[in-house]
């Protein structure tokens, strides 16, 4: 089953994804760079205007599997959606320890001196490390196998609302010891909550719940609970900074990411039809793939790419990096074997 515009809603999510990592006017390895207050407010805005993706990727993967959890044997649903999810987080995981983030050192330096570095950044964090795998966006892959899994017992225990309720303790729980930590508890835990199950289950189960219920909202209440979600979420991050100076790009979810997630996903269930027949929708196939090799691109970007601040370029970067990542889908669609890299199926 497609929808046209939940197809083109995935494309438009990646981009956000792939906004969020190339940081317009900011950049990761010299934070002094953009480093002034209006810099900071527009790059940190950029950044939470795109965070409605990666909810939109879990009420996606929910709603469209649970018809088969509801009428076959749930575990092994979870089993033949998940194992496919896990080779690829592994496949890609050994791609980015291998390949080194900067090949010109590789070639000045060694290729094994070259990756000491790099593998300090990926593997320096234990903790956390091994719910995120080799590069630090591979987290969403354990995530969502996470989350199938545990919906799928819930129905196999035959209550599947119990999912939600878990999600949403969990989430509450994510809250507490990520965004909220620093007012509430004084610090963060250790314990990076976006990862794993905090973040991905109530998402996933309520796209799940939303299928079984049939749910089919008109295009006012998407557009309600929309902008409620962004409104709230907007307070929310702006609060925790005027209060706590907790920044805006610390945020990968908060309590308006629920009505602006929901919202989003109405607004496209009630309007099936936009995008029909366009560029958008055909590049929907390629979403998995392009989320697991961006990463790479941006590494590589930021390494070769002007070192000093230049507007120009801090636009043009969101569009190089979709163009070289659709450029790349495409060289390794032509290989049979990294083909393989590029889908579960």
């Amino acid at each position: 089953m497609r929808i046209s515009s939940i197809e083109c809603g995935r494309v438009l999510a990646i981009l956000a994804v792939m906004t969020i990592h190339i940081s317009p006017f900011a950049n990761p390895f010299n934070p002094a760079l953009w480093g002034s207050g209006s810099w900071l407010w527009l790059s940190g805005t950029i950044n939470q205007l795109c965070r409605f993706a990666v909810p939109l990727f879990f009420l996606c993967a929910g709603y469209f599997l649970q018809p088969r959890l509801s009428r076959e044997a749930p575990l092994t649903v979870a089993w033949h959606y998940c194992r496919p999810l896990l080779l690829l987080w592994l496949v890609w995981s050994l791609v980015y320890l291998l390949v080194p983030f900067n090949p010109l050192d590789a070639v000045q330096q060694g290729y094994l001196a070259s990756l000491r570095g790099q593998w300090q950044f990926q593997l320096g964090d234990p903790l956390n490390g091994w719910l995120v795998g080799g590069m630090i966006h591979l987290w969403f892959l354990p995530a969502l196998v996470m989350a199938v899994a545990l919906l799928a017992l819930c129905y196999r225990l035959g209550r599947p609302s119990l999912a939600i309720w878990l999600g949403l303790g969990l989430y509450l729980l994510a809250l507490l010891g990520g965004s909220y930590a620093k007012p509430l508890l004084g610090a963060e835990w250790p314990l990076l909550t976006r990862n794993g199950p905090f973040f991905s289950l109530l998402f996933v189960a309520l796209g799940a719940l939303l299928r079984q219920r049939q749910w089919q909202p008109d295009a006012r209440t998407g557009w309600q609970l929309l902008l409620a979600g962004v409104t709230l979420y907007g307070c929310e991050a702006w609060a925790l900074q005027h209060f706590a100076a907790v920044p805006l790009t610390r945020h990968d979810f908060l309590l308006g990411s629920l009505p602006w997630a929901l919202g989003l996903f109405g607004l496209l269930l009630a309007n099936p039809e936009w995008g029909k027949g366009s560029w958008l929708e055909r590049q929907a196939p390629k979403v998995l793939g392009i989320y697991c090799l961006h990463m790479m691109l941006v590494v590589w970007l930021f390494v070769f790419g002007p070192q000093a601040a230049s507007i120009l370029w801090e636009i043009a970067k969101v569009p190089l990096l979709l163009g070289s990542s659709l450029l790349v889908y495409r060289l390794l669609a032509t290989i049979p074997l990294t083909r393989r890299l590029l889908s579960t199926r």
